[in-house]
């Protein structure tokens, strides 16, 4: 989350359609100098929209790349390496280089074209899942991690954007700050792990049959516990947060209200920053008292 924050948080953001259009002739060339097959089209989604459908030999495919700076090369390479540290070679098929007709170049992941889910995943699923990414990850860190520390200081910033606006009631922005005060002091004493940081619905997908988590760029050092937390926040999994917010991570109650807090609060300053909140049904204040109420 921290990566797409940055990038609204910045008036000097790249234009993502015409660097799309930039990168997609290099692609093209990349691949059919290794197939006589290969087709390449935009696939417009996600929040950077840096990606790419292909059908390489008549197998269809999965292209993703980057932003043009180093930050945004430096979490595509972070993401590779942390899917090849858990899947081995069945999810990134290949890395490789482009040079752009400027001169520059792009880190380019090749991957399979994963599916969907047919069903919601359930609560206990989806923490097991995170535990097991956690599991098989173990003590391995990559390069260019981020630490909670780092998600702190976005909080700070949020939640001064979001009172300022009026989007926020003092008395939730309160105990707001009062959560991610207990967060940052409580912080040494928790638990560590390599999380996912935007574990949800549209990031656990299928290889045939087999369950993945993809899309690894805003991975960081956090809390052990979290990623199961911030799936809980999805708007389809909002049902769940009165049935399964607790007890399931092993931490402290109250960490994990404080956690829940921190997400709602993060995912509303992006989307204050981005503009998505004016077209969304649940006001920012709304959702984070959903969670302040929970107990």
């Amino acid at each position: 989350m921290l990566g797409k924050i940055a990038f609204f948080e910045t008036d000097d953001r790249p234009d993502i359609t015409a660097d799309r259009a930039r990168i997609l002739p290099a692609l093209r060339q990349q691949l059919q100098s290794s197939s006589r097959n290969a087709v390449v089209t935009p696939a417009l989604g996600g929040t950077l929209g840096m990606c790419f459908d292909a059908e390489i030999a008549g197998e269809k495919r999965f292209l993703k790349t980057h932003l043009p700076d180093p930050a945004a090369r430096a979490s595509l390479a972070k993401e590779a390496d942390i899917l090849e540290r858990l899947f081995g070679k069945t999810i990134v098929l290949g890395r490789f280089e482009i040079q752009l007709a400027d001169g520059t170049r792009r880190l380019c992941l090749l991957m399979p074209l994963l599916t969907l889910p047919p069903t919601p995943m359930q609560p206990a699923d989806a923490a097991a899942m995170a535990r097991e990414c956690s599991e098989r990850l173990g003590e391995w860190r990559p390069d260019n991690l981020p630490s909670f520390e780092h998600y702190l200081a976005c909080a700070a910033r949020a939640l001064k954007t979001l009172t300022g606006r009026g989007l926020l009631e003092p008395t939730s922005a309160i105990e707001v700050r009062r959560l991610i005060a207990l967060l940052g002091k409580r912080l040494a004493e928790l638990p560590t792990a390599l999380c996912h940081g935007d574990f949800g619905p549209k990031n656990i997908m299928l290889d045939d049959a087999e369950p993945r988590v993809i899309d690894w760029e805003d991975a960081l050092l956090g809390i052990a516990g979290y990623d199961y937390l911030y799936w809980l926040t999805f708007m389809e999994n909002r049902p769940f947060l009165q049935t399964a917010a607790f007890g399931r991570t092993g931490l402290p109650r109250e960490i994990e209200r404080a956690i829940l807090a921190l997400v709602v609060l993060l995912k509303s300053y992006l989307a204050v920053c981005s503009g998505a909140y004016l077209k969304h049904a649940v006001s920012p204040q709304a959702r984070i008292a959903e969670i302040l109420e929970l107990r």
